[in-house]
């Protein structure tokens, strides 16, 4: 599939290509079998690029997981971008290609019905359990480029959360390195050598049993809200790997709400939102988090 990007400013081919952080090997790749034109016409790596010049890329890619039927909450979607909202109980990829049953195996039939033949690409993952904003790529510039903000923390994703009991502070950060627990290896736990891991939160509004927080991640380790939360003594609701109770919610209560970056074509910013789903909405009632958090 050809995927076209039009050129904002004058530079050079391969000045365009470094700029979405694009991998040399790759870059070698499509000079070399041809697979990248100006305007429809073939191009060396010093080509100059006019604004609004057309870039074309031949992803020469297919479709790489089995298609599952069922529809898909779109929340954003162009010729570059896919972003979801994800359900809980969902896995983003099974450890096997073979089943089918994935949100990734979902996109696959999206773009099987839609005529795209490219691979399914997602820019990073959430648990089982959790919903909310996922990002998947189209192309390779798009996931190079998104990967490394990603990897630089200039993608700003927000989430809530129910945790238990109640809070001493009504915003704070979490700075504990996260490493694998020994004794269970599904699980992380903080530890003295592992991963720099750094929460930001603030807390939206205390309830008997349990508080609504807004969670920021200046890193993304894994499962990283629900062990700092835990290791504070406040266990996500409905989190069984670390403890927390399930009296009110049967999953673990974490919500991908809020993401904010600059598109990697079009270089404008891009804010989204996803309001809680059902399980939690019932748990906070009306609470305004825009008004509480972005005054």
């Amino acid at each position: 599939m050809k995927i076209k990007y039009t050129i904002l400013q004058q530079t050079t081919v391969i000045d365009y290509l470094e700029s979405f952080h694009l991998s040399k090997s790759k870059i070698y790749k499509l000079f070399l079998e041809g697979n990248i034109k100006v305007n429809g016409e073939n191009c060396q790596r010093k080509t100059i690029l006019n604004k609004n010049d057309i870039l074309e890329i031949d992803e020469n890619e297919n479709i790489d997981f089995k298609c599952y039927k069922k529809r898909l909450d779109i929340i954003y979607e162009d010729d570059y971008l896919l972003i979801l909202n994800k359900p809980a109980h969902l896995l983003i990829h099974n450890d096997s290609k073979e089943k089918d049953d994935s949100l990734c195996n979902m996109v696959a039939y999206y773009y099987q019905v839609k005529g795209y033949d490219l691979s399914i690409k997602y820019a990073h993952r959430l648990d089982f359990d959790t919903t909310g904003i996922i990002i998947f790529c189209k192309d390779m510039l798009t996931m190079a480029y998104m990967n490394y903000m990603i990897s630089k923390h200039e993608i700003k994703r927000y989430y809530l959360a129910l945790v238990s009991g109640k809070l001493k502070n009504s915003s704070g950060t979490i700075n504990l390195p996260i490493g694998e627990d020994r004794h269970h290896k599904s699980r992380r736990r903080v530890s003295k050598t592992g991963d720099i891991a750094i929460t930001h939160y603030q807390l939206i509004k205390q309830y008997k049993d349990y508080a609504l927080v807004f969670i920021s991640l200046q890193t993304g380790r894994t499962h990283q809200i629900r062990v700092h939360f835990s290791h504070l003594g406040h266990p996500l609701l409905g989190d069984e790997l670390y403890f927390g109770s399930t009296k009110y919610i049967k999953r673990t209560a974490l919500h991908s709400f809020r993401l904010e970056f600059i598109h990697p074509v079009s270089k404008k910013e891009i804010i989204l939102q996803k309001n809680i789903p059902y399980d939690m909405k019932i748990l906070v009632g009306d609470v305004d988090v825009d008004r509480e958090v972005f005054k």
